[in-house]
């Protein structure tokens, strides 16, 4: 599985848990290039035509950013994309996302060992082998999962309106208004693809 891939996979949990947080319907993700945009509504340019999505108050609007290894501690929320290691329930690192916080994950994402484990982080030690941590993902095991230096890091932070210009590619996830047409309830701004 590609990085854009895995971090897709990543996204549509935390899309996943910012709808449930709102407690609104379940929604449509919306991927498209930002066409115009004020107070109250966004267009968005998508292979499928022109999209209008209402903008309120409640919208979040999220960007990725770098992050490092060292903003792991305990009590960190985060979503990893890790590498089935030789003993049962341990993983290296692919990828790693901070969050506020989502729903506990444990599957796996290909045919190849690639685990995808979201939850909370219990314990943090550093190794010659990189950071470990050991990952709570409700169940009664958990997940130790090793981060060596190199491994990509990011978190999403909360961005305001003014970032989102024309051309700038976001992806939406919306849920239905009373008018029955898309409201955005989250815009991520960045190509996912493009990580």
């Amino acid at each position: 599985m590609r990085a854009s891939q895995v971090f897709a996979v990543l996204l549509a949990v935390l899309i996943a848990n910012v709808a449930a947080a709102q407690q609104g319907p379940p929604g449509t993700r919306i991927a498209g290039t930002v066409k115009s945009v004020d107070a109250s509504k966004l267009v968005l340019a998508t292979a499928k035509g022109d999209v209008t999505l209402t903008l309120t108050p409640q919208t979040r609007l999220l960007t990725s950013q770098a992050a490092s290894v060292s903003d792991i501690q305990p009590g960190t929320y985060l979503g990893t994309s890790n590498q089935n290691g030789p003993a049962p329930d341990t993983g290296t690192a692919t990828e790693v996302h901070l969050g506020d916080n989502g729903p506990n994950v444990n599957s796996p994402m290909n045919n190849s060992g690639l685990i995808m484990t979201n939850g909370h982080v219990t314990r943090v030690t550093q190794t010659a082998a990189g950071e470990e941590m050991d990952i709570d993902y409700g169940r009664a095991a958990k997940r130790h999962v090793v981060v060596p230096a190199d491994t990509r890091v990011t978190k999403m932070v909360l961005i305001d309106a003014s970032q989102l210009k024309p051309g700038v590619s976001v992806m939406a996830m919306t849920s239905t208004g009373p008018d029955g047409k898309p409201v955005a309830n989250m815009v991520m701004i960045g190509d996912p693809a493009a990580k």
